[in-house]
């Protein structure tokens, strides 16, 4: 059974690898193509164009995943079937439990690795190359660097050291200087709360007031504070929410949570980043009924159009859930595990027929 188990999974693995690499070659052709109309804004290259795209690569997957992973499945156990694998697998005595187990570790080891690299590796690389591209596009220069943030207004000069999440100026220093270039006010705030834009809450404040006599200093909780008109492009730096790890955007919802903001949206962007890894079994499973079911005679063709067609009401119907979740304020796991669910229910139902 060992040895089956290892043909099986390594049929699967590449049958899913070879879509991936399908879906991920025209999905970033189309956005290749979209990348190239903004070539010449600012210092946006060709070159820069073809740096977002791969270093996109990883976020691509994850989102295309359990689509490529559905029609790989059913392309890899419909090769199996063609050549009558099956059948000899299922005349030796293994059943069709047997199978599913064994492509149930195969899916749980390709959900382990989705997991890993939703956390460590599609974050980092979507979020560089996101703020990449803003400041080509925006001709700002790197205004992050080891200084951090520098902008002026009159005599009063604000650094921000980094954005925590990629979205909350944190580490923010003012220093405030009279007409004769004596520093008057220093305000040192932890990090800042700029839901409303025009209205900053500065957190955590130092604010220390300089004078002939001496320096006084006072400790506040919190702070308000109108920001500069210049701090427009603080936005171009602000990364995407969907570009945050499930940890830092389970982080970012505490803050919102913190500063009294509805965060449903981001709750369900959540559960949603937890739920695709755990699709990529669901699915994988879904491909036995092809191959089981009423479809098993089938014609190889009219199963991968089968496959992509479900694949494709899937990620719709996901889609579908999120939107009517945010519609309607519905609990943000039971909106993003409906899907999942439903799917699983549907697999063990057809695979019950199938017997």
């Amino acid at each position: 059974m060992v040895i089956i188990d290892r043909y099986i999974s390594a049929s699967i693995i590449k049958g899913c690898i070879l879509m991936l690499v399908i879906l991920l070659s025209v999905f970033s052709f189309m956005e290749l193509v979209q990348q190239l109309d903004d070539v010449g804004k600012g210092n946006f290259q060709t070159a820069d164009a073809f740096k977002y795209i791969l270093l996109n690569l990883p976020a691509r997957m994850l989102e295309i995943a359990p689509i490529a992973t559905l029609i790989g499945s059913i392309a890899a156990l419909g090769l199996l079937n063609k050549n009558s694998e099956l059948i000899a697998i299922r005349a030796s005595g293994v059943s069709i439990s047997q199978i599913s187990i064994s492509i149930l570790k195969t899916g749980i080891a390709l959900m382990l690795v989705m997991a890993l690299v939703s956390e460590f590796v599609a974050p980092r690389a979507q979020q560089y190359a996101e703020g990449q591209r803003m400041l080509a596009v925006s001709m700002t220069g790197d205004l992050l660097k080891d200084n951090g943030y520098w902008s002026r207004d009159g005599n009063s000069y604000l650094n921000i050291k980094s954005l925590m999440h990629g979205r909350i100026p944190t580490d923010i220093s003012i220093y405030t200087f009279d007409k004769a270039g004596n520093l008057r006010f220093y305000t040192h705030a932890e990090h800042a709360d700029i839901s409303n834009k025009k209205l900053w809450k500065l957190q955590g404040v130092v604010r220390k007031t300089f004078s002939p006599t001496g320096v006084t200093s006072v400790q506040l909780e919190e702070m308000p504070w109108r920001p500069f008109s210049s701090l427009t492009q603080l936005g171009r730096l602000e990364l995407p929410v969907y570009s945050l790890s499930p940890y830092n955007l389970y982080k970012y919802i505490e803050y919102l949570d913190n500063a009294g903001q509805n965060t449903q949206r981001y709750q369900i962007m959540l559960w949603q980043k937890i739920m695709g890894p755990i699709s990529l079994v669901a699915l994988m499973l879904l491909a036995l009924p092809f191959a089981f079911g009423a479809l098993r005679s089938a014609s190889f063709s009219l199963r991968i159009v089968l496959g992509i067609i479900t694949g494709l009401v899937y990620t719709l119907f996901n889609q579908f859930m999120g939107n009517l979740g945010l519609l309607f304020n519905i609990n943000a796991l039971l909106t993003a595990a409906t899907p999942v669910v439903l799917v699983t229910i549907a697999c063990v139902y057809l695979l019950r027929r199938a017997r």
